[in-house]
């Protein structure tokens, strides 16, 4: 045959061998699953060696190895390294860029499966020939290096720059397809939680009003009572007394919905810090629930703890889980607070027995207006942001909250605290 016939006969077998990769591209899966396949048809006409795909999309720069059973591992690293340095000089990276990108590039070797390689022995000259990925006039997003196990001509040169185009495009469409889709699944929750929250605020506000109302009214009727009788001065003090009492506790609700508002938009709360000996503080606070609840609560302090804190808000912290552990804990077992000393920390925890919270109620337990559905299932009301307040005092402290809560075992809730907050 020929040397005319034998080079026609090889470029449209070389053109065959083309459209089956194109056809492997236009189904690309992952460069790890799409390119073994598209290689074991490649080397049906190009005597690979190896096979180096550099790939670089945002942020992320990864480099993928194929080689075939002949190839030494000096030969592979050699590979590799010239592959690098090329794609370097290529895309025109800085000295800084270029450490960064061979920084973050993961290595994954594999040997082609069924992989038609011609012999190569060790000492045979190596034919590289390396190509940027390039789509349009954009900067290259990888480089395509094959080394033949034999000496390659301007045919071979030919095969690989169509094979580099081919790879270029399913590489561009791949990417964005999948930048598309995360954006639009991204589009889509943020929509589905914007939703969310405007029917939690919207349940809120509801009920917002609703406990307005009563101290309102409270306050509203005593006022009267005191412009009808305004020469009887034990009732006037009596119902003075409810009208202080029932601003106090407007007066609450506003300073918590706003401290809520504030640790929402990523504020911290402000502290007035000053030392105070930890044990006695709860006691205190717990002193104070017993008068609402009765008498639920054990207190077990290991230690004498003096701590540099905020004592008001350390007293929120107390309230608002205690309030929380009697509200839907066990109504015949106690509620168990407890303090002890790590180093420079100190870790308060409250524990009550009752229904398990679920692991997907724990993950947004402390964000505004959420509840978990065992709490919105029962008939306690609440505005959900209690739990928010307890995470904005700790934060603000420097401390941290965690809740676990297990079947048969109960919830509980560990705050932990630097033991000087706020004095650096």
């Amino acid at each position: 045959m020929k040397d005319s016939e034998i080079g026609t006969k090889k470029t449209f077998e070389r053109i065959r061998i083309l459209y089956e990769i194109s056809k492997h591209l236009a189904a690309f899966e992952s460069v790890v699953i799409t390119f073994p396949k598209i290689l074991t048809s490649a080397s049906e006409t190009f005597p690979l060696l190896t096979v180096v795909l550099i790939e670089h999309w945002l942020e992320r720069a990864n480099t993928v190895v194929w080689h075939s059973p002949e190839a030494t591992d000096e030969q592979v690293t050699n590979a590799i390294s010239h592959a690098r340095d090329t794609y370097s000089y290529m895309s025109g990276a800085s000295q800084a860029q270029t450490a960064d990108i061979h920084k973050n590039m993961a290595l994954k070797t594999k040997i082609l499966q069924n992989a038609k390689t011609q012999n190569v022995g060790a000492g045979k000259n190596q034919n590289y020939i390396v190509l940027p990925l390039i789509i349009d006039d954009l900067p290259p997003l990888g480089a395509l290096q094959l080394e033949g196990g034999s000496a390659l001509d301007e045919t071979d040169l030919e095969f690989v720059s169509a094979l580099a185009d081919l790879v270029s495009v399913a590489l561009d469409r791949f990417y964005k397809t999948k930048l598309e889709k995360e954006l639009r699944e991204s589009l889509e929750n943020k929509v589905e939680n914007l939703e969310n929250e405007r029917e939690l605020r919207e349940a809120f506000v509801s009920l917002l009003t609703h406990d307005l109302r009563t101290p309102l009214s409270v306050i509203l009727g005593s006022a009267q009572f005191i412009l009808r009788k305004p020469d009887d001065p034990i009732s006037i003090h009596k119902f003075a007394e409810k009208i202080v009492t029932h601003v106090n506790r407007v007066g609450l609700m506003i300073t918590n919905l706003l401290d809520a508002n504030r640790i929402h938009s990523g504020e911290k709360l402000p502290l007035k810090l000053e030392a105070v000996n930890l044990c006695h503080l709860i006691e205190e606070t717990v002193t104070e629930l017993v008068t609402i609840h009765g008498d639920r609560f054990v207190i077990k302090c290991e230690v004498s703890v003096d701590i540099f804190c905020d004592p008001n808000g350390i007293r929120r912290i107390i309230e608002n889980l205690c309030n929380n552990a009697i509200k839907y804990g066990s109504p015949n077992l106690p509620v168990t607070l407890g303090v002890s000393e790590q180093a420079e920390k100190i870790q308060i925890s409250v524990h009550n027995f009752g229904e398990e919270i679920s692991i997907e109620d724990q993950k947004s337990l402390f964000q505004q207006f959420r509840r978990s559905q065992s709490a919105l299932g029962g008939n306690h009301k609440g505005w959900g942001i209690g739990l928010t307040l307890v995470r904005g005092v700790t934060e603000a402290h420097g401390g941290s909250v965690a809740v676990e809560s297990k079947p048969g075992s109960g919830t509980v809730f560990t705050i932990t605290l630097p033991k000087n907050a706020g004095r650096a």
